[in-house]
């Protein structure tokens, strides 16, 4: 009989850290664990499994937040102790958030397994005690490209590099795209934050009037509307609030573009930019972070800083008028996601669980 699985995480959502937790989990029972889950009671990819909730709430004052984030800790810690288990054996937290799953963890002589998605969080003393808590409390460090093994606050630490990979439902759907589209768009999944490049993506479909742009961000609809009333659009832009299913954007996309400014906020993965290889896209992304391990240039797309605006509009120009061109970067994306392969990180995850 397998030992019980119980997973962490803190802020259930439609972002990549709960979507690559969601597959950990699917795989877990696909292998004959027993599992339990922790989490918040938002919506988003961990909603569909049975969970116990762990308040955390997000408020406009940092304050607000932070002490929900720590009671929300106390209270798991507090929680953990009181119900523990013997046949709960692992402990699987994901991203370096949830502190006192850790804690608690190894206090109770469990395997804690820390999933880490981050390079650094805000504020640094904040950022600073969560790493000191992940170094000296965890069994097993798990980070998701080499970029993140290479950050200097683990460094010494015995780091194994397991890359994200898309969800089983998402694959599944990609396979329904069978042609290219005949009218070239150009995709970007981002939030509202100032340094994911949303107002340099304006800039951008201003610079080519005759070409199409799709911004999906992750914010609500109240928050993108006034978003939209602050910023004077071009008439070949959409914007579109959060979405639970973003396959119908990647159908009608030719290209995927990620403006993160690495000055600000490193990709420590790239998550939207894999989904989009999974639906042949060739992709412009920063030249720093985790994102240029999936993206080589001149093999399925470019990596260009966002400050560069110029050079990324002639790449955008070049490709929307050389289908020839973008066929040999499309069949790149096709041929490089096979090392980010929901097969190989199945296998891993497997391996991980029972050794």
């Amino acid at each position: 009989m397998q030992p019980k699985v119980v997973f962490f995480h803190l802020l259930n959502n439609f972002t990549g850290s709960p979507q690559v937790l969601s597959s950990v989990i699917e795989i877990a029972i696909k292998a004959g664990f027993d599992v339990k889950l922790y989490t918040n009671n938002s919506e988003g990819f961990l909603s569909k499994f049975k969970y116990l909730n762990n308040f955390y709430q997000r408020s406009e004052h940092r304050v607000l937040t932070l002490f929900s984030f720590f009671l929300s800790q106390f209270f798991l810690s507090v929680r953990l102790i009181m119900t523990n288990k013997k046949e709960e054996k692992i402990y699987y937290v994901n991203t370096i958030l949830p502190f006192g799953a850790i804690l608690t963890g190894r206090l109770l002589g469990k395997k804690v397994i820390t999933h880490v998605h981050e390079n650094e969080i805000k504020p640094k003393v904040l950022s600073n005690f969560l790493f000191w808590v992940v170094r000296n409390f965890s069994t097993k460090i798990i980070v998701v490209s080499n970029y993140l093994k290479n950050n200097p606050i683990l460094e010494g630490e015995p780091v194994e590099v397991l890359y994200n990979c898309v969800t089983k439902d998402f694959e599944e759907k990609s396979k329904t795209q069978t042609k290219k589209n005949e009218v070239f768009e150009v995709l970007m999944l981002a939030s509202l934050r100032p340094y994911k490049g949303v107002l340099e993506f304006i800039a951008l479909a201003l610079n080519q009037p005759t070409i199409r742009f799709t911004l999906v961000l992750s914010d609500e609809k109240k928050e993108v509307d006034k978003f939209k009333m602050r910023n004077s659009l071009p008439v070949n832009i959409q914007v579109f609030s959060v979405q639970k299913d973003v396959h119908q954007f990647f159908r009608k996309a030719s290209l995927l573009v990620n403006l993160t400014h690495p000055d600000e906020c490193v990709e420590t993965f790239g998550m939207t930019v894999l989904e989009g290889m999974y639906y042949n896209l060739p992709a412009i992304v920063p030249t720093e972070g985790g994102v240029t391990e999936l993206i080589e240039t001149g093999v399925n797309g470019f990596q260009i800083d966002y400050r560069e605006l110029g050079l990324i509009s002639e790449k955008i120009k070049l490709l929307a008028e050389d289908s020839t061109y973008w066929e040999l970067l499309s069949d790149g994306a096709k041929y490089k996601r096979a090392d980010f392969s929901r097969e190989k990180f199945e296998s891993r995850i497997e391996y991980i669980l029972k050794t």
